[in-house]
């Protein structure tokens, strides 16, 4: 049995569409993998900018805080005052049990529910083993993860609540009192930090 002309067409038509649907799809998979395809350790700030306000953190950590919000055009006062609400002793082992049964984990508390999914997928580098006790790792996420809150709830308390709560309680107006408590002690820091201007604490 001959298939028409027309029919012809259309099957042709088809797999050419699966094909270059294909191709695309491949492209883009390769290109996104050679992305975040590279030595962590590859991934150094030069310029440093250091800031005399964080003399109470080690000068390695305040260095590569204030070079990581440079480049992601974050406020290191803020992200200091979440950390100084996170984990006031600054102990990059730290884990803190939370109520619902998951843990927060590392010098910014990363929540473990989300940590190994949401955010190695989006932040994280194919070819480096994540270590959410080593500092740089665990400041690398939480800081990129920052920078989108900021840019996605556009309202900075909004933002400082879905890091503590998380995006979902902060969209659906489901905040807990906890993090109501969390948004004013960083909001408190953050004001304290920019009191000071220059001056070292």
């Amino acid at each position: 049995m001959k298939i028409s002309e027309k029919r012809l067409i259309i099957i042709c038509v088809i797999v050419l569409n699966l094909l270059i649907s294909a191709a695309s799809f491949s492209l883009g998979f390769i290109l996104n993998r050679s992305k975040k395809s590279y030595d962590f350790n590859n991934v150094v700030f030069i310029q440093k900018s250091e800031n005399p306000k964080y003399t109470f953190l080690e000068p390695e950590i305040s260095d590569y805080i204030c070079a990581l919000c440079d480049g992601l055009k974050l406020d290191s006062d803020l992200v200091v005052a979440h950390l100084l609400v996170e984990n006031p002793e600054f102990n990059p082992e730290i884990i803190h049990k939370n109520d619902n049964g998951t843990v927060d984990l590392g010098l910014f508390q990363l929540n473990d529910k989300y940590l190994w999914t949401e955010f190695k997928d989006k932040y994280w580098f194919d070819n480096v083993e994540l270590d959410p006790f080593n500092w740089k790792h665990n400041t690398y996420i939480a800081l990129h993860l920052m920078a989108d809150l900021h840019k996605e709830f556009k309202v900075q308390d909004d933002a400082i609540m879905a890091y503590n709560g998380g995006r979902g309680a902060v969209m659906n107006g489901i905040v807990k009192p906890v993090t109501k408590i969390y948004l004013r002690e960083v909001k408190n820091n953050y004001v304290l930090l920019k009191s000071y201007g220059d001056k070292s604490l």
